[in-house]
């Protein structure tokens, strides 16, 4: 139950999370504005990421005694309001997942679509519906946390900002590689080291602010990662035009200590976004199903959601109650935190 519980919690949260960035092709043999200019331009752009089609992949594998594999990638349209950034957004986003290793393998396909009156999950090409009442408090307590977010913003320049993070600091010994086409846009390609303890320790200021935030990634920590890490690189591209961030990619070669049952690990992360600021549609899934069906193929058939689903009412075995206590706590929320909260209602 408590993975269930959580699992409900992340969903309040996961759901308006469109990210945004781009793909490549053929590039010049090197550009004349200055790459730390473009990157400063690029991750200081007032100019709003509204819609778009986003693609995210990451690709890691291992040597050694214990090879493996992973591939990830979740992919789909997404469209917010362009006047107002507390809205909910829509999206269409499909997950692929696919895993390697010790003589096994594992894929997993799925979708997360969101329109502006409900929401579905689809898994073996069979969407199920989340629910309107359930999403309508999912959507007024993103509003309210957004609301907060860009207050803050307002005042202190940058949501990251805020966490004293600056992510054109994580790219070190930066070059202009020349003008490059990503999804059909003109973009400028900025290359670079990274600077592996600068981001992890980044990462670990913004896990502090997450739901059930961990504690920051210690000075030794820090060092260990550091000396992990064979080769690291950062590939930015930046609109010609508008400085919009189109692609980042992040390489990086660890090496594990002599005697592990991995040797080495190579990963490669991307994030792209193509159609930026053009008008996406979002449609609703035909055939949707209750998702109250989809948690008891799963198992999980004690799950009190009671509405739910939209017609499947309450759960076998669901208390209404609870349900109605966790809507509740939800509509009132007014953080991420304040939302993870909630669970401890069902």
């Amino acid at each position: 139950m408590t993975r269930i519980r959580t699992a409900v919690a992340v969903l309040a949260i996961a759901l308006p999370v469109p990210a945004a960035v781009a793909g490549c092709g053929g590039g010049d043999e090197g550009g004349t504005e200055d790459p730390q200019q473009v990157l400063d331009q690029t991750f200081n752009n007032p100019e709003r990421i509204s819609s778009g089609n986003v693609d995210i992949a990451l690709d890691a594998s291992a040597e050694g005694a214990q090879s493996g594999s992973v591939n990830a990638s979740i992919a789909g349209p997404f469209q917010g309001d362009p006047n107002d950034p507390t809205a909910f957004p829509q999206f269409d986003l499909t997950a692929d997942l696919s895993a390697s290793g010790a003589g096994q393998t594992f894929g997993f396909n799925g979708s997360l679509i969101a329109t502006q009156d409900n929401a579905y999950v689809e898994y073996q090409d069979q969407p199920y519906e989340i629910g309107s009442s359930i999403f309508q408090q999912f959507k007024s307590a993103y509003a309210r946390s957004a609301q907060q977010a860009q207050a803050g913003q307002q005042q202190s320049g940058s949501v990251l900002k805020q966490f004293g993070i600056d992510p054109k600091t994580w790219v070190t010994n930066v070059t202009n590689e020349g003008d490059e086409d990503v999804e059909g846009t003109d973009t400028i390609h900025i290359h670079g080291d990274a600077d592996v303890s600068k981001i992890f320790s980044d990462i670990g200021k913004l896990a502090q602010q997450a739901p059930g935030g961990t504690t920051s990634v210690t000075p030794a920590q820090l060092n260990q990662i550091k000396n992990a890490v064979q080769d690291a690189t950062v590939d930015v591209y930046s609109g010609a035009d508008d400085h919009l961030l189109r692609e980042l990619a992040i390489s990086l070669t660890i090496a594990l200590p002599p005697g592990a049952q991995v040797s080495s690990v190579d990963v490669d992360f991307s994030i792209t976004l193509g159609e930026v600021n053009e008008q996406q549609t979002i449609s609703a899934p035909s055939g949707a199903k209750p998702i109250s069906e989809l948690l008891n193929k799963l198992g999980i058939s004690g799950l009190p959601l009671g509405s739910l689903g939209g017609a499947s009412g309450a759960l076998p075995g669901g208390g209404g109650g609870a349900s109605q206590a966790y809507l509740n706590c939800v509509q009132q929320a007014k953080t991420p935190d304040d939302i993870n909260a909630c669970a401890s209602k069902l």
